[in-house]
């Protein structure tokens, strides 16, 4: 059995295994729309696997190549397609900086954001293309990627172009707070709710810590968590709240989360709650907010 069918025996659904050493993201059968599941093939042929659906970074699986033993590496193989996968990279930022360039701002709300119950507050940074909701994923001033986001709700990166540490900021002149949340509909909600808050938008749970490993945000500080109340229910651990508070473990803020609604996140909270949902949002990001000095405090993680 080789590396590959021993991820797909383990639940994970890899598009390619590259034995490079690097950590590759993927879909898993219980998280088919999320790429939650990883895995690393290291050139002389231990692989190992994992999923962050359980919350934990670390290996569940092992894997080792009996015949790599006999094999000699060709180094220059091996710099020949790193060269290709950065060329590709590049290429792709490109494609996704055309796309951009070539999308129209908001001109009336968009479909998907009228069924999540939002205005167009806080949306001059979004663009639309051909029906799609166009959002950038910045790194600093710079276009990375983008997400586009269908009136149903299905979310897709451009592919190939980097995302890992990339934010889309919801900013706001002399903020108070600053929250940092998942996804763009939970972003919205925030910023629409609390009017003295600014909003980092990291689009999913396992980008949360890069992102604020590169922001290192400071001043009154709030890490606001998906409640994935349903997949806790079915494998025991909830990833939204335990990857915000490994996020906010890494600054020392706070971190808040909605209860008693049938979704996940601020935007269900908002449309669920109905009058005064804008008011309790705000309650919770002010009660769960903390003081950060700055990024001279930031911790290091085991």
């Amino acid at each position: 059995m080789n590396f590959e069918q021993q991820l797909r025996l383990a639940g994970l659904h890899p598009r390619d295994v590259k034995p490079d050493g690097k950590i590759y993201r993927c879909t898993t059968e219980s998280k088919p729309t999320k790429r939650n599941g990883w895995y690393c093939l290291h050139l002389d042929g231990r692989g190992v696997w994992g999923d962050w659906t359980t919350g934990s970074g670390e290996a569940i699986g092992h894997w080792q190549d009996d015949q790599a033993s006999t094999r000699v590496v060709d180094e220059s193989k091996v710099r020949a397609q790193r060269d290709k996968e950065r060329a590709y990279r590049i290429k792709s930022m490109r494609e996704a900086r055309t796309f951009w360039e070539r999308s129209r701002p908001i001109v009336r709300p968009h479909p998907y954001l009228e069924r999540k119950a939002l205005t167009t507050q806080g949306c001059a940074g979004l663009r639309q293309h051909d029906g799609l909701l166009v959002v950038p994923v910045l790194q600093d001033k710079w276009i990375s990627s983008v997400q586009t986001i269908t009136d149903d709700g299905v979310k897709r990166f451009w592919p190939g172009a980097p995302v890992k540490s990339g934010a889309y900021i919801l900013d706001r002149s002399r903020a108070a707070i600053t929250a940092i949340c998942e996804g763009l509909a939970t972003g919205l909600a925030i910023f629409q709710s609390v009017k003295n808050c600014r909003v980092l938008v990291a689009f999913d749970a396992g980008n949360l810590l890069p992102v604020v490993q590169r922001i290192k945000p400071h001043g009154s500080v709030v890490l606001v968590a998906d409640n994935d109340h349903k997949t806790a229910a079915r494998i025991g651990s909830n990833p939204g709240i335990v990857k915000a508070r490994n996020a906010a473990e890494l600054i020392g803020c706070g971190v808040v989360w909605f209860d008693g609604i049938e979704g996940s996140d601020a935007a269900d909270a908002l449309k669920e709650w109905g009058v005064g949902a804008d008011r309790r949002i705000e309650r919770a990001i002010h009660a769960g907010m903390r003081y950060v000095d700055g990024a001279d405090n930031l911790r290091s993680m085991k």
